[in-house]
Parts: structure tokens; sequence; C-alpha cells
């Protein structure tokens, strides 16, 4: 019924190796520009302190100790602003690896199984249509091993593209550390999650808090994801 040969052989190509690549882009590419900032907070910090030392200052009015005090907030500003901007990132591609992923099994939709009129149709290009025709052919992709975590990515996903809502309450049931501002440096604290109340701005880093290892894990079941449907359209 399906065009199960050429169909393996494009998820290897096209959709498993843009989601490899683009795991690795964010390991090897991107997340290492942030190595230096703790070097750059403490660089900023002795030049702005130099920098006031060298004004001339009423010593009645400014002592020593303040003008040390506001060159280490001039460097814990920096460090704090860039430790956001990259927990910003990695938060970022939680979305991004489930709607590459959402996108390309939508692609397999079109092309495989709808038809000609109907591949064009918005009230057709939805995942939950795909569902449908395929358990009508004996195929329910809820039951790959993969799915839970993928549908679980969906929810991480619509949480740092929404802030509070539906998903990120169901999120705090499911994964309440993801809310612990305290794992991404590996200081959990060992008292029950104390996740926040109300997340804001999870694509600003603030509010939720995932690792490189969450999204290695996403990026991994996306990837393997297509490896099983491959096997199971080969038995529907």
């Amino acid at each position: 019924m399906y065009n199960v040969s050429f169909w393996r052989r494009y998820f290897q190509s096209m959709f498993k190796s843009h989601l490899e690549r683009t795991l690795q882009v964010l390991e090897q590419r991107l997340l290492p520009t942030f190595d230096g900032i703790e070097a750059e907070a403490a660089a900023l910090q002795e030049k702005t302190y130099n920098e006031l030392m060298s004004m001339p200052l009423d010593s009645d009015v400014v002592d020593e100790s303040m003008l040390a005090e506001s060159a280490f907030v001039a460097g814990y500003e920096h460090y704090s602003g860039m430790e956001a901007v990259r927990q910003s990132l990695v938060n970022s591609f939680a979305p991004m690896l489930y709607h590459t992923w959402e996108q390309q099994l939508l692609v397999f939709h079109r092309k495989e199984v709808l038809q000609p009129k109907e591949a064009n149709d918005n009230n057709f290009l939805k995942l939950l249509v795909l569902r449908v025709r395929l358990a009508d052919n004996g195929l329910d992709v809820a039951q790959l091993p993969t799915w839970s975590r993928i549908d679980e990515l969906r929810l991480v996903a619509n949480t740092v593209k929404h802030a509070d809502g539906d998903s990120a309450d169901r999120l705090k049931t499911q994964r309440p550390e993801f809310f612990e501002p305290h794992r991404a440096d590996g200081r959990l604290t060992a008292m029950p999650f104390r996740y926040a109340l109300s997340v804001y701005r999870p694509m600003s880093g603030e509010d939720l808090y995932l690792t490189m290892t969450d999204i290695q894990a996403y990026g991994r079941a996306t990837i393997e994801f297509w490896g099983e449907f491959a096997d199971a359209l080969e038995r529907a």
C-alpha cells in the first residue's frame, strides 16, 4: 500500500540527517560560544573598576568599596544576561525540534496519504487526520516507542512558545524538575521540586530550564521515530 522502500531512504537521507545536524549545530557550534562568559564578566569587572578608579572622585562621597561594588555589578549583569541568552537558546530548540519533526511528518501525509485534491486543503493538513488515516489501515502511530517522548516534547514546545497555559500545566505535573531554576547548573535541591507557579518568559531564559541533555533526548526520539515509522509502514 505504501511505497516503503522509497520513504525509508527518504526518511534517512532527508529527515533524520536534518535533525542530526540541528542537534550538532546546537551542541558543537552555538553553545560553545558561551563557554567564556565567566572570563568575560571577570574582565569587564576589572576594566570597570580600573576606569572608575582613574576618574577624579570626591573621597568624602565615594570610597573604594563603592567602586568595587559597581564593578562587580557590571560583571554580574554581563554574566547573568549572557546566561539567560544561553538558556533561551537551549529552550528555543524544543519547539524547533518538535515543529521540524511535525512538518516532516506532514510531508509524508501530503505526498503519500492525502489525495491530490486534499493535499493543499488546510482542513486536511493536520496530524490528527494522518493518525486517523493510518489507523484505518491498521497503523496506530501512538503505539510506536518514541511517540510518548515526542508528545512530551510537544508540551515543552508549547510551553516555550506560549508560557503559561494548558501545556505548561501538564508539563508541571509530568516534569516538575524542568521548572527548577538550579537544574541547569547541576545544583538541584534535595527537597521536592517547587516549580514556578507562573511561567512568563521561557523564551528569555526564565521560568523553564531545559538542559542540553533534555534536548538530546528529545532529538533522539524524533530521529529514532523515522526508523520505527518505516518499520510500521512495512507491517501495515
